[in-house]
């Protein structure tokens, strides 16, 4: 009993946890379509999404029956087999969502509560097998096999149907409305709004009232499911009316409206349809504990849960308010977490940086295969150019000519990454496939279903161009592999994880535990580091805001003083690490590095686009920048290029340098540490005046640099040098050169942008 007691104790608290890991990651499927189109400020959207998530909550005591006895067979088990499969499933769970919030990839928590059941019945079948005298049990009688490989096809069928759906449908939308639809199609957004509000109601209602063993005691049930028709038509009249009268008498954005609506109705779905993959298995724990209780049965190794097949929850849940308590408060903890949890934000920055219609900066590098299927896919849509008439292809592009103001626009809240068409599309497809789902009994992902309509809505807007194809497929591929491979951790996680509490009972379910507290903690300072690494180097560059020389000089300027100190601490790392052969701090020096050199790469094709955008007056001023710019990157490939090879040479257990090599490297760390911050001192405080002390500064430094160079050619012909040593020494000494060449170069040019703006713009002196 002292097992079964902690584990339901257990199961409690790790359902809180789970539920804010859960909601952290499928937030994405109701956030994505309002925050990439900012409808409106995100506190505003996270409370529509709330109300969602609220009723949502009530209505999903359907999908509870899931945990009990969708994917397993719960008369095969006994009470303790059960909490067993249950305490792993909950453990591997919380590891696996958790790991992918940290790196912000959305995965589907649906697959991992299937897979994770699975694995546990498998290890409880194996386990029961090999203990059994005689036949023991077959793996058909625990586990429901048949169910278990539907929900599979549903998964694999719904990715390609998704994906399908959202081209075509994105397709006919934007050849209907063009880009340049603001303030026109008055009428014909009236009457789709109506469809998109019609459509969203029908899979409310489905939701709602799609299970009869619910609702069938009430006196207005029947009327809904006989005027079901009438009253859906009536939804499409009144909102038509109504998007009608708010377009002609106060020209409102109607799309807007529906993308609020559709938020509203998806997080709704997602309470309704996932709320289960959170808390089902401990509520179904602990309702199995309060029936042993009551059993008075003296062994919980021989109580039957063939109990389970009964559906409790969902004849009791409006009857027994501890029910409902329950599904509130889960209600308010996805609330809280959708409002404070940072990697939720991560999980939804990842898809809409995917779907955005501009380019820019990448977070997924192109693989062999994105490379291939674009190749492929650019053969085929120049063989349809080339077979289609010419009059089609030039409508084709009429309609996706967009105006001559810049790509990206902006609100307070932050950039728009794609227009309210495209997430109005988005969210009704998605609704409309899951309702689909639902009423046709067809297991669906949500996560898949919203995930692939949003990328194929996305390349059927022509956002993925030649300059980001292969980056946006390698990051949906990507992806994809991430939830088979949710898949395949699930199954194995929760089989390990189940034999080693079937044997270790309580004994190895409290160190479980806390390898989950310490897999939280470790994350946790995880995500914080890359958070502030964000933070310093600045990788939301915010240039679709100002496209002006105001622009560079205020945000630019405080870039390259925020790229100069980060060059400035990586030579010391480097160096300092390499003299004390220390490799952690090598290590950290070559991750700044890194970090470095694909930020100032990145920031400088943000910023040409910046400055290609600027009048005619601002060009001589701007290409001053451009040069400090390319500075700043040559600056920081240099870096690269002493931290990687003193990285490799310490990691490879080389010999360290000499005495005498250790003491000229730490001289020449002293001086060039100080030529920093003599020059980030001279740029921060702009006292440009004082370039030409630099320029003298750096001459002294190359000087004794040489000497440096000398000694060691000294120490070569005498045979005091190790070949590879002393090779890398020389090529330090070169690098580092080259970094004194650009740093002072950055300044001259900057100080030539800042003379050239105040001398266009006197009032700003």
């Amino acid at each position: 009993m002292t097992f079964l007691w902690i584990a339901v104790i257990l199961l409690a608290l790790l359902a809180v946890v789970d539920l804010i890991a859960g909601v952290s990651n499928d937030a994405v499927n109701f956030l994505n379509s309002a925050i990439g189109s900012r409808v409106a400020k995100r506190r505003l959207v996270y409370w529509v999404a709330a109300g969602g998530l609220l009723i949502g909550s009530l209505l999903s005591a359907n999908m509870m029956e899931v945990a009990r006895k969708g994917v397993i067979y719960p008369s095969a088990f006994h009470f303790t087999e059960l909490m067993v499969v249950f305490v792993a499933v909950m453990l591997v769970d919380i590891i696996l969502i958790d790991g992918f919030n940290t790196m912000g990839f959305p995965t589907s928590t649906t697959i991992a509560i299937v897979f994770e059941l699975l694995g546990g019945a498998m290890a409880l079948s194996v386990i029961k097998n090999h203990q059994s005298k005689i036949d023991g049990i077959e793996l058909e009688q625990m586990v429901n096999t048949d169910k278990a490989f539907i929900i599979l096809a549903g998964i694999l069928l719904s990715i390609f149907l998704a994906f399908i759906v959202g081209i075509l449908v994105q397709f006919v939308i934007r050849i209907i409305f063009s880009f340049n639809y603001q303030r026109r199609f008055k009428h014909l957004f009236a009457i789709m709004g109506g469809i998109a509000i019609t459509a969203i109601a029908f899979m409310i209602l489905k939701k709602a009232i799609g299970d009869n063993s619910i609702f069938d005691s009430y006196s207005w049930y029947s009327s809904v499911i006989l005027y079901q028709s009438e009253i859906l038509i009536g939804i499409f009249a009144f909102s038509t009316f109504i998007f009608l009268f708010l377009g002609l008498s106060f020209n409102v954005d109607i799309p807007r409206i529906v993308v609020l609506f559709g938020t509203f109705a998806l997080a709704m779905s997602f309470a309704a349809n996932d709320l289960v993959n959170f808390i089902g298995v401990p509520m179904t724990a602990i309702e199995s504990f309060k029936t042993f209780l009551q059993s008075g049965e003296s062994s919980p190794d021989s109580f039957s849960m063939a109990f389970l097949n009964n559906n409790i929850i969902r004849k009791d849940i409006y009857n027994d308010h501890v029910y409902t308590l329950i599904f509130t408060l889960s209600a308010i903890i996805m609330t809280i977490t959708l409002f404070r949890s940072k990697k939720a934000k991560g999980v939804t920055e990842t898809e809409v940086y995917l779907g955005r219609q501009s380019s820019g900066y990448e977070r997924f590098e192109p693989s062999y295969l994105s490379r291939v299927i674009v190749r492929n896919f650019l053969h085929v849509h120049n063989m349809a150019i080339g077979i289609l008439p010419k009059k089609v292809v030039n409508f084709f592009d009429s309609r996706y000519k967009k105006a001559e103001t810049t790509d990206a626009q902006t609100t307070v809240d932050g950039v728009i990454y794609f227009d309210t068409v495209r997430a109005s599309v988005n969210l009704v497809v998605a609704s409309l496939l899951i309702s689909l789902g639902t009423y046709m009994q067809f297991p669906l992902s949500t996560t898949f279903v919203v995930f692939m309509v949003a990328m194929g809505t996305s390349l059927a807007d022509q956002a993925w161009g030649r300059e980001s194809a292969v980056y946006r497929v390698s990051g949906v591929l990507s992806i994809l592999g991430g939830w088979f491979f949710t898949a395949c951790m699930a199954f194995i996680g929760t089989f390990i994880f189940a034999y080693i509490i079937w044997y270790g009972q309580w004994l190895a379910a409290i160190p479980l535990t806390l390898l989950v507290i310490g897999s939280l903690l470790l994350t946790h300072k995880y995500h914080k580091k890359k958070r502030e690494e964000k933070r310093i180097l600045k990788e939301e560059f915010q240039i679709e805001i100002d496209n002006n020389l105001d622009h560079l000089m205020e945000s630019g300027s405080e870039q390259i003083r925020i790229h100069l100190q980060e060059a400035s601490k990586v030579f010391y790392l480097s160096m300092q690490g390499f003299i004390d052969e220390d490799i952690r701090q090598l290590h950290e020096a070559h991750n700044k590095a890194q970090l470095l050199d694909k930020y100032t790469r990145d920031g400088k094709s943000k910023y040409f686009y910046a400055y290609a955008k600027i009048t005619e007056e601002g060009i001589d001023s701007g290409q001053y920048f451009v040069q400090a710019f390319d500075y700043l990157t040559e600056l920081a490939g240099c870096l690269l290029n002493i931290t990687q090879p003193l990285f490799e040479h310490i990691e490879n257990q080389h010999k360290g340098m000499t005495q005498s090599q250790k003491q000229d490297l730490q001289d020449l760390l002293d001086e060039v540490s100080g030529y920093f911050n003599h020059i980030i001192h001279l740029e921060k405080e702009q006292k440009f005046e004082l370039v030409n002390e630099m320029i003298s500064k750096q001459n002294f430094l190359i000087s004794f640099q040489d000497s440096l160079r000398r000694n060691q050619i000294k120490r070569i012909q005498k045979g005091e040098g190790r070949t590879r040593v002393s090779i890398l020494f020389m090529d330090v000494l070169a690098e580092t050169k080259n970094v004194l060449l650009y740093s002072i170069n950055l300044l001259k040019a900057h100080r030539d942008f800042v003379s050239s703006y105040k001398s266009n713009n006197p009032s700003s002196i």
